[in-house]
């Protein structure tokens, strides 16, 4: 099925086609070497990877063989065109090996578009606990799993320290870091939340992000009156409620803090060292597993204890994994004033052998 009668199922107003709003329109690109047109994209043969409410994405397969990921947005927001213009072409200015590009995007008052390179490997959620509904998959080595670490510190670091805007990303998790050919991370979502509130998401999302901005205007309000310098700061702001990857301060701290990004950092070093997901099961209670690995420390169980029973094979690594679970701990330190930044994480881990 093409990409635009895929659109079209999914239209809310099924009186309208997709070819009835584009036509004084044309696809933005974000990439000077990009080699199709809205025309193209539109006829491309296109199939769903997933929906949320942040919108729904598609797997699109050009003429020429060139694969994309579009991701569809909500349908509102069709007086905040400029508004969205300088956010996403702030964010198709980032350029990274470890980061998902953003390499055009579409607006129309019923349609925005923003069309990504494809990254063809899956997430890192499926790469360490397997897919769900597959029974057996094969566990990633020891090496495979530093080199992913490694990819995703210098991603962060490059968002925190050399981007314009030394940029957070505020949503980091294992199923938002994408995979490709040869198991290189690379971390999407970036900037999204932002995006999909202008373009109108989901009422849960969009009531969410609504209370973040009005806690940022409240806290920029109380740094005027204290003369404190504010630093603009984009935060993805995807997550409508608790999750485990989030930093405990950020329930109850108004500004964003590259520092939370951090903690989510450590929390995914700890599931890819213990090959448990990021809440622990207890008996009858589940438990973070920040808290669960700190509780095993504290009853000096050995390490084999904590570990995913794949890597308690790799007994010559047992240095290097130790070293990784102090840097996660590190990382998910209560204290934010405490966690070390991206940079260092980055340039740690890049001395490690593997």
């Amino acid at each position: 099925m093409s990409l635009s009668k895929l659109i079209f199922c999914f239209r809310k107003d099924e009186s309208e086609t997709l070819s009835e709003n584009v036509e004084h329109y044309d696809l933005v690109p974000l990439d000077m070497q990009l080699g199709f047109d809205l025309d193209e994209l539109l006829k491309a043969s296109a199939f769903v990877l997933g929906k949320s409410g942040i919108g729904i994405v598609y797997k699109v397969v050009l003429e020429d063989g060139l694969t994309l990921a579009v991701r569809r947005l909500g349908e509102g927001g069709s007086q905040r065109f400029k508004e969205f213009q300088t956010e996403v072409e702030a964010i198709g200015k980032i350029r990274h090996p470890n980061i998902v590009t953003l390499k055009a995007y579409y607006w129309s008052v019923d349609e925005k578009l923003l069309i990504y390179e494809f990254v063809s490997n899956g997430n890192l959620a499926a790469a360490i606990h397997g897919k769900a509904g597959v029974t057996s998959y094969t566990p990633l080595i020891w090496s495979d799993r530093v080199s992913i670490m490694k990819g995703i510190a210098r991603g962060l670091a490059y968002l925190h320290e050399f981007s314009p805007k030394k940029y957070i990303h505020g949503d980091l998790k294992p199923n938002n870091i994408l995979l490709g050919e040869n198991m290189e991370p690379h971390i999407s979502d970036f900037g999204l939340g932002r995006l999909a509130n202008i373009a109108g998401a989901s009422p849960t999302l969009q009531s969410n992000i609504v209370v973040s901005e009005k806690q940022s205007q409240l806290q920029q309000q109380q740094q005027q009156q204290n003369n404190a310098p504010s630093e603009v700061l984009m935060v993805n702001a995807t997550t409508p409620s608790w999750s485990p990857y989030q930093a405990p301060e950020s329930v109850k701290v108004l500004k964003p803090s590259q520092k939370w990004d951090v903690y989510s950092f450590g929390v995914i070093l700890l599931e890819m060292i213990s090959g448990r997901s990021s809440l622990v099961q207890v008996g009858t209670t589940e438990m973070d597993l920040v808290r669960w690995v700190q509780l095993c420390i504290e009853d000096k169980k050995p390490l084999v204890d904590i570990l995913d029973p794949f890597l308690a094979r790799e007994s010559d690594k047992e240095e290097e994994i130790i070293a990784v679970l102090k840097i996660a701990l590190a990382c998910a330190q209560t204290n934010p004033e405490r966690r070390p930044s991206m940079r260092s994480i980055s340039d740690h881990l890049d001395r490690l052998v593997a």
